[in-house]
């Protein structure tokens, strides 16, 4: 095992009625202006809004709006967002939504006590700020678990990037799982896939240690509740513990003393600035051809990973098994009514993109193995 420094600041009220038992409390840590950042309205539909906006108003708050985020938040999005803060010497913003709002967020906290360009101090100048704004979370939709580390991702459109900033960690998080009960089923399962990613891309890093134990629990409970959806038992139960699953891999206590992987993550990254794909969808495709390029350099672990995770309990050598591992999560991926290629997807992956994406990603050497610039571009087109 690896030497780590371990800590987790986040502080995380879950259950049900969280922002009318919460927030009031929470709220007298921080001045009058409070900035709402939400996405396109749903939050509005659901009564959500007025849920916060009620409990602003009880406390005398002024209220910042900040709306229309878009599922792949956009660095144009995130340098509005720096304007509003500043302009309105905002004391708070109450991200209001999924990973998408909460990444925006991060990285306009990241970037308002600077007058630099963020996207330039941090990529090509190397400077994390050492002040930045404050946020917290409402969390509306769970699975990519951004409400808990202080990454935030954004796609800088005129250079076709998309990468992952570094901001501040929320002040707190509230995890109403009621809020995510409306949350339709189609938008809500590449979420939860996402959240199973995680575990995988930290699973399958170098090394085994008491973290892959652990890990090995998380996951089986997301394959559990994953599969009580697909078959219709769609509780809030079923939707707390998956909430819960999502937030607890991104407290990276399951990558300490262990690097991750992240390869299949690099790779949708990347291509995410061309096809603006929903994030969970374009794993589903791509993390099972990743695998099946990779596997025979960890066959064992693959093996383990089809027995205890998967619940192969066929017999066999580690090579048959590690393969009907990969094949059960081709399963899972198909029952869950998630695309298994490009095409199924709606998007058609040219190979001027592919060949683009295959260059420009960022390639792991602490998974299984470390892809050339050739293979990420044949796994790519493998996958159309």
């Amino acid at each position: 095992m690896r030497d780590f420094v371990y800590q987790m600041p986040v502080k995380v009220y879950f259950g049900e009625n969280g922002v009318k038992q919460h927030l009031k409390n929470e709220l007298k840590h921080y001045g009058k202006n409070i900035m709402i950042a939400y996405g396109k309205g749903s939050v509005k539909k659901n009564g959500i809004y007025d849920d916060v906006v009620n409990v602003l108003n009880e406390c005398g708050k002024n209220i910042i709006d900040f709306p229309d985020i878009p599922a792949n938040p956009t660095y144009e999005k995130v340098l509005e967002g720096i304007k509003l803060y500043k302009e309105n010497d905002v004391d708070l913003i109450l991200a209001v939504g999924g990973g998408s709002v909460i990444d925006c967020c991060k990285i306009i906290c990241a970037g308002t006590e600077v007058n630099d360009d963020i996207w330039e101090l941090e990529f090509e100048k190397g400077i994390i700020p050492e002040k930045m704004g404050n946020f917290a979370v409402i969390l509306t939709l769970s699975g990519a678990g951004a409400e808990m580390d202080c990454l935030g991702a954004a796609t800088y459109e005129a250079k076709h990037e998309k990468k992952t900033l570094v901001g501040p960690y929320a002040k707190f998080v509230i995890e109403d799982p009621q809020y995510i009960m409306s949350v339709p089923y189609k938008v809500f399962m590449p979420g939860v896939f996402d959240s199973l990613t995680h575990c995988m891309e930290t699973y399958f890093g170098k090394t085994f240690n008491v973290s892959d134990l652990m890990n090995e629990g998380l996951m089986k409970d997301i394959i559990y509740n994953m599969k009580e959806l697909i078959n219709g038992h769609d509780t809030i139960e079923v939707r707390s513990n998956l909430m819960w699953d999502a937030s607890l891999i991104q407290t990276f206590l399951f990558n300490v003393g262990k690097p991750g992987d992240f390869q299949a993550h690099q790779i949708e990254n990347a291509l995410g600035a061309y096809s603006h794909g929903t994030h969970g969808k374009q794993l589903a495709v791509i993390q099972p051809a990743y695998y099946r390029a990779v596997y025979k350099n960890e066959i064992s672990k693959f093996a383990r990973f089809a027995r205890n995770v998967m619940g192969v309990n066929e017999k066999g050598n580690d090579e048959d098994i590690a393969l009907k591992g990969i094949e059960a999560l081709e399963r899972l991926i198909k029952d869950a009514d998630l695309a298994t290629t490009f095409t199924e997807m709606g998007y058609e992956l040219t190979k001027d993109v592919a060949k683009v994406v295959s260059q420009i990603c960022g390639v792991s050497s602490t998974g299984p193995k470390e892809l050339t610039r050739e293979e990420i571009y044949e796994l790519l087109m493998s996958c159309r």
